[in-house]
């Protein structure tokens, strides 16, 4: 494949989860990277002095004197990124297998408006039930589904989680500065047509379930349509802190 890719890992001071996230994607990953990038928004100098030592010479690492944020933190390194795909990643999810990003490259060129392709368990997204998928597609050897959400819901079609993101998607909607959250963003592909896919072969597994980290520049809607399901409100509050979207 002869895409140019960067990488995108945001972090906010939790190193334990940071170190396992990086050591399995060094691991696993075997896609040439043009640069990588490592937003840490912890604003402890003493975080950063560790993640310098451990990742200094294999991530350029921006450290962020006062916090930002997760949302304003990706908005100033994707300023940073020259390559026309990223793949933008959490510091809390561990890799399991390779080629993870050449199957996801594959997948993409089934149909420009696959705005994302999830890499997680099909599995892992049952705790609320609110998923279905479509019927099994191939595309280059490489098999996923279409991902749907319940009536009423409109989570599900696009995360900051584990995946590859084309530059000219983020570009379209003008970048993430106007919006408070991942759940708003992915309102505005779904209006444009996009859509989200999940692999059949699975590659990461989420490790920060117990660790979340409170953002107060995250501002989740209050907005609820007339046909959502019945406890809505009493799911909203888990849903928020639901790590694997």
């Amino acid at each position: 494949m002869n895409e140019k890719m960067s990488l995108l890992l945001t972090s906010c001071g939790r190193l334990d989860l940071l170190n396992r996230t990086l050591e399995s994607f060094f691991e696993f990953n075997n896609f040439p990277l043009e640069a990588l990038y490592l937003t840490e928004d912890s604003a402890d100098p003493h975080v950063y002095a560790k993640i310098r030592h451990r990742w200094g010479k294999r991530l350029k690492i921006l450290f962020n004197k006062k916090k930002k944020g997760q949302i304003k933190s990706i908005v100033d390194a994707y300023k940073l990124i020259n390559t026309p795909y990223i793949f933008h990643c959490e510091d809390d999810w561990v890799y399991k297998r390779k080629n993870f990003i050449q199957d996801s490259l594959k997948v993409l060129e089934y149909d420009e408006k696959i705005i994302q392709v999830w890499l997680i368990n099909q599995k892992s997204t049952s705790s609320f039930d609110i998923f279905s998928y479509g019927p099994l597609k191939k595309h280059k050897g490489i098999q996923f589904r279409e991902v749907y959400c319940k009536e009423g819901w409109e989570w599900g079609y696009f995360s900051f989680n584990p995946g590859v993101k084309r530059m000219k998607d983020y570009k379209l909607i003008g970048g993430y500065e106007k919006y408070k959250n991942e759940l708003d963003i992915g309102v505005t592909y779904k209006k444009l047509g996009y859509y989200t896919v999940i692999l059949e072969e699975y590659a990461v597994e989420h490790i920060g379930s117990n660790q979340s980290i409170f953002d107060p520049t995250r501002k989740w809607p209050k907005r609820r349509k007339t046909n959502a399901p019945t406890g809505f409100k009493r799911l909203w509050k888990h849903l928020r802190n639901f790590k694997f979207l």
